[in-house]
């Protein structure tokens, strides 16, 4: 490559809504390391928490333009300001009814963002450094909270950990790891007791059918420990023996997310070319996910220990699932190629704006 096809200037924002911001900051970086882009930070702290905006400019013929990242797990709520604002709107949560209270204008923007999960990249720390102290500077209140946010982002596992190729040989077992929430920790629909009864009974209905085939349960939190001892697992939940895990088994199971967002799962399981048996798979994405080519649909723990069975019995079933899979997340998940494809996008669709004397 001759050199970057595009300029690109990202808010940085270490009190973004914690770790959904990361994918971006890691597909950015991804695509800086390739030289496909040149990559400075904006040390900002305006506009919503949820919101990460950039200015693109493309080198060929100096054409800019502004799109916005909403990496909220609601799909109802919109930063409206910078949807007036951006040329293209990226929403991570997508569903479509919600796109009616819109006017037609600002509709037209907003385009699906798709799954994403939460890789890191170790050569961001001079970039991000020198971005994080700007923004020290200019938010001195703020600098200890977000320093460790972004010390967080650089220990994370490298896009690489997560993923395994379809050739590797999967032993025929179920993976389930999830969280339990209290009625205070979750503020919108579906609440609290709805997504416990789904993953409580979706690890009680695994564990009588599959025995040693099925690993996982919920975490170990204090709520999980004092009301659903009985699906608590006992085994190492960090970060880094989950991907181990992972490369273990040939089955993940997705519940729904919090808010009907999709969850971070999905990513990592399409990474690691993994089946997928899901429940609510209710966002739109920009390429389908869909049965029985990308996943089996469950709606009760029976039913999905059901479709588990058939996975593990039927592997020619298997084979191809995680061959589209893992087609699925080479052109739709993998960072750098997503984000490439979303800047493609934003100069393909938005109107022409005149390039800024220099």
């Amino acid at each position: 490559m001759s050199g970057p096809v595009y300029r690109v200037r990202g808010l940085l924002h270490p009190l973004l809504e914690s770790t959904q911001v990361y994918y971006l900051y890691t597909a950015l970086l991804e695509l800086a390391d390739e030289g496909a882009v040149g990559l400075a930070w904006d040390a900002g702290s305006r506009g919503a928490d949820y919101a990460i905006t950039m200015e693109l400019e493309r080198v060929a013929d100096g054409a800019r333009r502004r799109v916005c990242f909403d990496i909220h797990d609601r799909s109802y709520l919109f930063f409206e300001p910078e949807l007036r604002a951006c040329d293209v709107y990226f929403k991570r949560s997508y569903h479509a009814p919600d796109m009616a209270q819109l006017a037609p204008e600002l509709r037209a923007k907003v385009v699906a963002f798709g799954p994403i999960f939460g890789p890191g990249n170790r050569s961001a720390i001079v970039p991000l450094a020198a971005g994080w102290l700007r923004y020290a500077v200019a938010n001195p209140r703020k600098a200890k909270a977000g320093a460790r946010q972004l010390t967080d982002f650089l220990r994370l596992p490298v896009t690489g950990a997560f993923e395994r190729g379809p050739e590797h040989e999967m032993p025929a077992r179920v993976l389930l790891q999830t969280r339990l929430w209290s009625e205070a920790e979750v503020t919108a629909p579906p609440f609290a007791p709805e997504i416990n009864e789904e993953r409580v009974g979706v690890v009680r209905a695994l564990r009588r059918a599959l025995g040693e085939r099925f690993v996982g349960g919920a975490l170990a939190t204090p709520f999980a420990l004092r009301e659903f001892p009985d699906v608590v697992c006992h085994w190492d939940t960090r970060r880094s023996a989950y991907l181990k895990t992972m490369q273990t088994c040939l089955v993940g199971i997705y519940t729904k997310g919090l808010h009907h967002a999709t969850a971070w799962k999905l990513g990592e399981y399409v990474a690691a070319s993994m089946c997928v048996v899901a429940s609510e798979l209710r966002n739109d994405f920009p390429e389908p996910f869909t049965a029985p080519r990308n996943c089996l649909p469950f709606t009760t723990g029976e039913e999905c220990a059901a479709q588990c069975l058939r996975l593990l019995e039927d592997r020619e079933l298997a084979r191809a699932m995680v061959r589209a899979n893992h087609a699925y997340y080479t052109e739709h998940v993998r960072p750098a190629k997503q984000l490439r494809r979303w800047l493609d996008h934003a100069f393909a669709t938005a109107k022409t704006q005149p390039a800024t004397p220099s």
